[in-house]
């Protein structure tokens, strides 16, 4: 899982549209949000590509003036991770291609 935090800088006469834009969107969360058009939003996706079109089409809409990244982690899924035990092998596919 992806788990991004972003800057949204909206014009404040578009804030109420931008906010139900926003709203709209799968894995995205209005967090605060200021009178002068400033939001502090989360999104939360499960690949890398997902967040990368997430943040532009949040980036494309009417009454956005800018995005701007500011936090991003990578989760991985604890359902297709085997932790290593003592004198078991962990294969490439599970632990990102290393031994």
């Amino acid at each position: 899982m992806n788990i991004s935090s972003i800057i949204v800088h909206a014009k404040p006469a578009k804030l109420p549209s931008v906010r139900g834009s926003l709203e709209q969107l799968p894995g995205v969360e209005i967090q605060a949000a200021s009178e002068d058009g400033r939001l502090i939003v989360t999104i939360e996706t499960e690949t890398d590509g997902e967040t990368t079109s997430t943040f532009d089409r949040i980036n494309q809409m009417d009454g956005v003036m800018s995005v701007a990244m500011v936090f991003h982690q990578f989760e991985s899924d604890p359902d297709i991770e085997v932790p290593a035990q003592a004198g078991h092998e962990v294969t490439p596919e599970l632990n990102g291609g290393s031994k």
